[in-house]
Parts: structure tokens; C-alpha cells; sequence
């Protein structure tokens, strides 16, 4: 049978061996990332913490989305073109492969089902592992700063699972795998809640990744470990790097409408790759300061294990009670361990000051 080349759009579109690659190898990176964060958990004889839970929960979402992709795959909609008889409107061409469109409809349905939970989970995960570092009494600026973006998480979660995917047509949950016709004749608008998805992610993405700013820069230590320390949490970009790429997508797409006669199956696919690169790298950002742990470098062992008992943030990220006698001693101890820093009297750790490095 010819075939007609359907309207190229002006990006990459992905092929079945990138979704099964996906579908096979991202799950598997997230889920080793976090077993190895666990792992750690058990030689530093502690129980695994809030954020440590979140991050796992969100690993075996994101294994789910995985079986998705394979599946799509061996069912031969997802990453693969959809051939169009010679002569055919492409433009007209979705009535002629309808099975296959509803096909991929219903699968990217349930991966974005899915998706928003993983998102929600490992967003989380990172939030309270901020927390779990910089909050070292209430009150304070971080801590009210963490709640809200929290805050913003589950509102931005429970939003779109529930106002975009379930009831986004109103009782009519079907609209979302009915043919565009169908859709556009029942006038629930798909769209917007779609650009409302990713532009949000990304601007909530940022949002996460420059809370823990302030903090880092107001801690006593040197300019050089600063930067080290920045770039650590940095890693993050990473993952707003493919969120970034997938709202260009999704706007170039919108742009150029449905009637310009792309192929939509590959481009959903696309869409939904970038998806989940993006909250697999997430995944693993997270996990990478656990991850100093295993360096053999023991400072920033000890640096990662104490930095929760730090209090001498300044101006308004430190409570307004100040910091007791007790406190300042761990923060000294925790500075003398770290590699270059300056001599402080009383170097002799306290005993909490160990235990706050189980906890880590």
C-alpha cells in the first residue's frame, strides 16, 4: 500500500524504540535510585522519613506509566506512524484509523491518570526533604515557605486529577478517547486544561527547585561549598529542562492546529515520553543528596547527615526566638566537619548532634 507522508512538524517525534527503551529503562532508573536511598536508610540504622515514602510511592507510579508505554508499544500505537492510504486527506485521515486513535487515547488517558500522582509524590518528596534539612524550628520563614509550596502540590494535584481528567467533560469521562469530531461537537474544551497542565508544572517545578536557595546561601560556610552544595539541588534543572521541552511542544502543536494534517498519535506519544523523562529525572534528582552518603569523601557524609541540626540562617529564614546555646554548639560541630572550614572552639560533637545524623 503507498503511503503519504503526514505534515512534519517542526520537531523530533519519537519512535517505537525510544518508548519501549522508555517504558523499560526509566521505570528501572527510578526504582534503583530509590532502593539505593533506602539501602542507605538501612546502614545508617533509620527509619525511612515522610519524604522518603513519597519518593517511593512516586517510583512505582512511574513503573506503572512504564507498563503503559510498553504496552503501547507491543499494541503498535504508541511511537509508531500511522500509514495513510494514498490519496487520503490527511487532514480527514483520523475517521480512517479510528481504533487505533481511540487506542492511543485511552492509553494516554490512564498515563496521565497516573502521571499526576507520580508528579504529585516525588514534587512532595523533595519539598519535605527540604524540610526535613532546613527546618530547624517553627516558625520560621523556610518553614512557612515549605508548607505553602505543600500546600500548592496537593492543590495543584488534586486539581487536575480531578478537575481536568475526571470531570474535565463533565460526567462524560468517555470524551477524553472520542474522536475529535465528537469532542469538539460536545464542547468540552480539552485543550485548556492541557496548557494549563504543563505550563503550571514548569512554573511549579521552578517554584521547588529555588526554595531551598535562600537557605543554602545563608548558612555559615564557605563560598566554594555553597556553590557545591547549589549545585547538588541544582541537578533539578535536569528534569524542568524536559518540561520545558514538552510545553514547546504541546504550544508549537497548538499553533499549528489539528488541520495542518500531522500525525496526532506520534505527537501524543511525544508528548507523553517527554512526560515521563521528566519526572524520572525528577525522581532521581531527589535522591542524589541521600546519595552523598556513599561518597567516600566522610565530610560530606557528615555534612548531608548534620545539616538539619543547622540554625544560623539569618534575617528571616532563622526563628525569632533565636538560637539556644545548645543549638550554636551543633552548628559548630557540624562546621568543624566539613573539609576547609574555619577552626570554632568547642570541637567536641554533642550527643544530639549524632543523632541528628542518624536521622539523615
Amino acid at each position: 500500500m503507498d503511503l503519504v507522508q503526514w505534515y512534519q512538524l517542526p520537531f523530533t517525534l519519537v519512535t517505537p524504540s525510544d518508548v519501549l527503551g522508555a517504558g523499560i529503562a526509566l521505570p528501572l532508573a527510578s526504582l534503583g535510585i530509590v532502593a539505593t536511598r533506602f539501602y542507605i536508610r538501612t546502614v545508617q540504622k533509620a527509619a525511612p522519613g515522610l519524604d522518603d515514602w513519597c519518593i517511593l510511592i512516586g517510583a512505582i507510579f512511574i513503573t506503572f506509566i512504564g507498563a503503559g508505554f510498553i504496552t503501547g508499544e507491543r499494541l503498535g500505537v504508541m511511537g509508531y506512524p500511522t500509514p495513510l492510504p494514498s490519496g487520503a486527506n490527511a487532514a480527514e485521515a483520523y475517521g480512517l484509523f479510528l481504533n487505533a486513535y481511540i487506542l492511543l487515547a485511552k492509553l494516554q488517558f490512564a498515563i496521565q491518570f497516573l502521571m499526576v500522582f507520580a508528579y504529585g509524590f516525588v514534587k512532595a518528596s523533595i519539598v519535605l526533604f527540604c524540610r526535613r534539612i532546613f527546618v530547624s524550628h517553627k516558625g520560621s520563614a523556610f518553614d512557612w515557605a515549605s508548607k505553602t509550596v505543600m500546600v500548592l502540590i496537593i492543590l495543584w494535584s488534586a486539581g487536575f486529577l480531578i478537575g481536568a481528567l475526571i470531570l474535565g467533560c463533565g460526567k462524560s469521562v468517555e470524551l477524553h478517547w472520542a474522536p475529535l469530531q465528537v469532542i469538539e461537537q460536545s464542547g468540552c474544551d480539552t485543550s485548556t486544561p492541557e496548557i494549563a497542565l504543563v505550563i503550571s508544572d514548569l512554573i511549579l517545578d521552578l517554584l521547588i527547585i529555588m526554595l531551598p536557595l535562600p537557605a543554602i546561601w545563608a548558612l555559615n560556610m564557605s563560598r566554594k561549598r555553597k556553590f557545591a552544595v547549589t549545585g547538588i539541588f541544582l541537578v533539578g534543572l535536569t528534569s524542568i529542562s524536559a518540561s520545558a521541552a514538552r510545553a514547546a511542544i504541546y504550544l508549537v502543536t497548538l499553533y499549528e492546529g489539528y488541520n495542518v494534517g500531522y500525525d496526532i498519535d506520534r505527537v501524543v506519544t511525544t508528548l507523553l515520553w517527554w512526560s515521563l523523562l521528566e519526572i524520572t529525572l525528577a525522581a532521581i534528582a531527589a535522591c542524589l543528596p541521600t546519595l552523598g552518603f556513599l561518597r567516600a569523601d566522610v565530610h560530606v557524609q557528615r555534612f548531608f547527615s548534620k545539616m538539619g541540626s543547622m540554625s544560623s540562617l539569618p534575617g528571616s529564614w532563622r526563628s525569632r526566638k533565636g538560637s539556644s546555646s545548645q543549638t550554636r554548639q551543633q552548628t559548630e560541630d557540624t562546621f568543624n566537619s566539613l573539609p576547609g572550614a574555619h577552626s570554632l572552639p568547642n570541637q567536641k560533637a554533642s550527643s544530639e548532634s549524632q543523632l541528628e545524623m542518624g536521622r539523615m
